[in-house]
């Protein structure tokens, strides 16, 4: 019984986990992925003379890359392996049994942190849907300001 409610507490978690840092991790990643392909194309430029096949590669590479789609970069498996260790082995049920621990408490405390790390998203994401300007650039917080009252900003 203690196994199996341990087993959906790590599914949960995991879960949670996901949804919660997925949205930061494509945004690393495509970020990464512009960076090098950037890097890439400015060392082509730089060196003419030199064959490109090795940095062709890995343009090709970067370019193919699509951090949206990509489930490799959801979590990473040593990470995913120590939480499903802990859960299962880790934590001598027996033990604390007998040493007169609720185990009840032991796995409500785990669906509270699920239930934290959803409401950490959703709430995330209402303020970035009704507080538009707070991830903004101080570039774009300047033109939007400048905007409003009716003048350009030079560029």
């Amino acid at each position: 019984m203690d196994r199996a409610r341990a087993l959906h507490g790590y599914r949960g978690l995991i879960r949670a986990i996901l949804k919660y840092e997925r949205p930061s991790n494509v945004a690393n990643w495509e970020t990464l992925r512009k960076t090098m392909i950037t890097k890439l194309e400015y060392f082509k430029k730089q060196n003419p003379k030199i064959s490109h096949e090795d940095t062709d590669k890995q343009l090709a590479s970067w370019k193919k890359l699509d951090p949206v789609n990509d489930r490799s970069l959801n979590l990473y498996v040593s990470d995913s392996k120590q939480l499903r260790s802990i859960l299962q082995n880790d934590i001598k049920w027996d033990e604390k049994i007998a040493q007169g621990q609720n185990v009840d408490e032991m796995f409500e405390h785990t669906f509270d942190i699920i239930r934290f790390l959803d409401n950490q998203r959703e709430y995330q994401e209402l303020v970035d849907r009704y507080n538009p300007g707070n991830k903004l650039t101080q570039d774009e917080k300047v033109k939007r300001t400048a905007n409003i009252v009716g003048l350009d900003v030079p560029a």
